[in-house]
């Protein structure tokens, strides 16, 4: 039997090549389509997965709420893992971790690299997580401080020629050499942490400190097998209220419950590995060494994506399917009278579909196969072909490509089944399966979710544009910020004043951090309240000439910012108008910022003036509290360094050549390191452009796949009505006519697809925006142009194929039936 429906099958196939190129071509996109996003779906939610124990580890989070502000970050104290690991029986080993980055390292003098990832690590890396040291003793070789291990790569870029154990790598300028005590593997792709040479954490004078409030670095555990995670966070956090007491009450005078009355909060809780990728509420203290974040919600909006434009590849399938139907309904007819039975029907139609679909399934392989690069390459992506033949996938693909001919071909193998042979033998087969109002749901189901699609990718096109074109109340145009500038060391103020003093160089200013990218949230008191009311204030240690190098505002006329006309500005800072708000300051110029500066030692800063608020944060974060505070010129902490070039391309060019030529005057053969701020900031909305992208591309193929089956149901309407087409040309219809009488239908029902549409695609829209303090909102254009887009794609494609069925030959018409 099914020799003969494969035989059968093969016979339709050539009899109706062009038919079936099409449906092919349709169920083919839809498939590659879908396996791209399960691809990436599958790629998104593998992370930290091969590690042996990866169910036993978490890493701890801080969960606080201080002067009314939450925060919820994975830092911590050096201290929590060694007193937790003691205290708690539960927990079997930690391991602490820190990043560093801007290093110059070199293992000859003639051979330096600036190296961006190197993590500090405890000597029990390899007892909690599983990566491959490939040589070395993973039990002892980050015992020692000053040791290191390279990363496989590392290790042939510095030591091309030999054996590297063993031997010596300088680090910056620092006489302490760094002994090569293993290499180890890259760290794999799904790993959320990543790294290119892994120190003894020992080195780092930060891990013997006993401060319960000194929270920089990341501490993982790892635990029994089975542990119940919330008992786990009960005895942590009785163990930290019991160890923090003492230093709380040195700090503030009160004791922890004290604190939590005043609606204070302070907790560790732990955090799986394996959520980590995907967990956007929890923060790091900086990216040098963790993978971007992915999100959770792009990936149901992905899956959603999958999902719809496999629904609208397979009612392409069934629409073109069923507008063939016309053509067989004698066949079918014809295997009734000698005997078939409407079961075995129904088997040869459902074998025929399946196997159309699995040859799609082939097409659709090859098409993820040659456009996997370029995708990567236009979405941000590292997909690699060995993701698509693991050896669940091509199975897993096989049951969907079947899933999806047996749910495509059930309809319309149910209706050729349905034919009866008397109407069918007389040419009246089309007239009797009852199927119009199903192929037209079907339409308004495609176009529906079609413009769905469509709308959500221009409201995230829009967002994406949005947010990096919004005025962020500075300008950040024409600013370069060089980082690494540490080789000046007191020499910064020359340096600058250097700078300035070419024509295409109009500012300078040396700061802690840059606006855009906050490094501190310190907390501060305000005089005249009580000490324990505390504020928090992300800070900036800035010159006097850090407003005018980033042009943002003053809000009062009596503000000033720092000037070197007054000597005791070291003694004062300005706030933003958001702290104003936020800390209900009245009258912020008579005020002041209280500033601990050392153990029970706190410094009064005068408030001189109230800045602008200015989106110094990212657009996905408000404007929160901010201060500036005379940076001291004689610090160790160097910063950075934003220069603000003339406008014009020369003066860029030229302004860049200059800062070259004195930075290697001032630092000899240090690299200078520098980014253009407006790209930097526009690389903090990455995933928005990626996730922009992604529904671009599928957007149109959905489009491209729907079209399609608006082409088969408008075939199906001029086939049905060739003689009516026929005799209302002989009475003198012109061709408009006849494509207004069969395209009919098919408008009415793209019609009532933009009514469903519409109120679905602005709920979804409207809860994703909800996720952006700053947002377009509601923008009825954009949902406009998805209704007009989808009428325009579809008039095309109806007219393209009603004026075929219009310039038909009357006379053909009339005996063809």
């Amino acid at each position: 039997m099914w020799k003969n429906f494969l035989r059968v099958t093969i016979r339709s196939i050539n009899r109706n090549k062009a038919f079936n190129v099409i449906n092919i071509s349709g169920l083919a996109i839809g498939l590659a389509s879908s396996i791209f996003i399960i691809l990436y779906i599958i790629s998104e939610t593998s992370y930290d997965r091969f590690h042996e124990r990866s169910a036993d580890i978490y890493r701890l989070y801080l969960d606080g709420k201080t002067a009314g502000e939450e925060f919820k970050g994975a830092w911590n104290s050096p201290i929590f893992g060694p007193t937790f690991n003691e205290e708690i029986p539960e927990i079997e080993n930690f391991c602490r971790f820190d990043f560093a980055n801007n290093r110059l390292m070199w293992a000859d003098q003639e051979n330096k690299f600036l190296e961006g990832h190197i993590m500090y690590a405890d000597s029990t890396f390899f007892e909690v997580f599983t990566i491959n040291l490939l040589q070395g003793d993973p039990a002892t070789c980050l015992d020692e401080p000053n040791t290191l291990l390279l990363s496989e790569t590392k290790a042939n870029q510095y030591f091309p020629d030999g054996d590297p154990m063993g031997k010596s790598i300088a680090m910056n300028n620092d006489s302490t050499l760094y002994r090569v005590t293993g290499i180890v593997e890259d760290a794999p792709r799904t790993s959320h942490f990543y790294y290119d040479f892994i120190c003894s954490y020992s080195t780092y004078e930060s891990s013997r400190r006993t401060n319960w409030f000194n929270n920089h670095m990341q501490t993982y555990i790892l635990v029994q097998p089975g542990a119940d995670q919330a008992a786990l966070d009960t005895k942590i956090n009785a163990s930290l209220l019991e160890n923090i007491r003492p230093q709380l009450e040195q700090f503030m005078g009160i004791s922890p419950e004290e604190f939590a009355e005043a609606g204070g909060k302070y907790g560790v809780f732990t955090q799986a590995l394996l959520n980590i990728h995907l967990d956007t509420e929890i923060e790091v203290p900086s990216d040098i060494g963790f993978r971007p974040i992915g999100n959770r919600t792009y990936l149901i909006i992905f899956g959603i994506i999958a999902f719809f434009v496999l629904v609208i590849a397979s009612i392409n399938f069934m629409n073109l399917s069923t507008a063939r139907s016309l053509s067989r309904a004698k066949e079918v007819s014809l295997r009734k009278v000698v005997g078939s039975g409407k079961k075995q029907l129904v088997q040869q139609f459902l074998f025929e579909s399946v196997f159309l679909s699995l040859i799609s399934l082939v097409i659709a392989l090859l098409l993820v196969v040659i456009l996997l690069n370029p995708f990567n390459n236009l979405v941000g992506l590292n997909l690699e072909y060995g993701d698509i033949f693991r050896w669940y996938m091509i199975p897993s693909f096989i049951i969907l490509a079947i899933l999806v001919g047996l749910l495509s071909g059930s309809y319309p193998s149910f209706v050729l089944a349905s034919f009866k042979p008397i109407f069918a033998l007389k040419g009246n087969g089309n007239q009797k399966n009852g199927t119009n109002w199903m192929r037209n749901v079907l339409v308004i189901i495609q176009f529906s979710i079609s413009i769905v699609i469509i709308a959500g990718t221009l409201v995230i096109y829009w967002q994406f544009r949005y947010m990096t074109n919004k005025d962020l109340g500075f300008d950040k145009e024409q600013l370069v910020v060089m980082e690494r500038i540490h080789p000046l060391g007191q020499q910064i103020q020359t340096f600058k004043d250097e700078l300035t003093n070419h024509t295409s160089i109009l500012s300078a200013s040396n700061s802690t951090a840059y606006l855009g990218a906050p490094n501190n949230n310190n907390a501060y008191g305000i005089k005249g309240r009580p000490l324990e009311e505390i504020v928090l204030f992300f800070t900036f240690w800035t010159d006097e000439d850090f407003m005018d190098t980033y042009k943002f505002g003053l809000a009062t006329p009596d503000s000033r910012y720092f000037s070197e006309d007054f000597a005791t500005d070291s003694a004062t800072c300005l706030i933003n108008e958001a702290a104003v708000r936020k800390y209900n300051l009245e009258d912020p110029l008579n005020q002041s910022i209280m500033h601990s500066v050392g153990d029970n030692e706190l410094r009064e800063l005068r408030i001189i003036g109230v800045m602008s608020d200015h989106h110094f944060l990212t657009l996905k974060h408000e404007v929160g509290a901010q201060i500036a505070i005379l940076k001291e010129e004689s610090w160790n902490w160097s910063g950075y360094l934003t220069v603000r070039l003339a406008p014009g391309k020369e003066n860029i060019e030229a302004g860049l050549k200059h800062m070259d030529d004195k930075w290697k005057e001032f630092t000899d053969d240090q690299p200078l390191q520098y980014f253009f701020l407006d790209e930097e900031l526009e690389t903090y909305y990455a995933e928005e452009k990626r996730t922009g992208a992604v529904t671009m591309i599928f957007s149109i193929l959905a489009i491209f796949i729907a079209s399609l089956g608006l082409f088969g149901l408008t075939l199906y309407n001029a086939q049905k009505r060739i003689r009516e087409i026929g005799l209302r040309k002989v009475l003198g219809a012109t061709e408009t006519n006849i494509i207004t009488v069969v395209s009919k239908s098919v408008i009415f029902a793209v019609g009532i697809s933009i009514a469903i549409a519409m109120p679905v695609a602005y709920y979804m829209m409207q809860d994703w925006l909800r996720d952006f303090p700053y947002n377009v909102g509601f923008q009825p254009l954009l949902f406009i142009a998805s209704a007009l887009l989808a009428i325009i794609i579809a008039m095309v494609t109806v007219t393209i194929t009603s004026l075929k069925a219009a310039r038909i030959n009357p006379a053909a018409a009339l005996h063809c039936e």
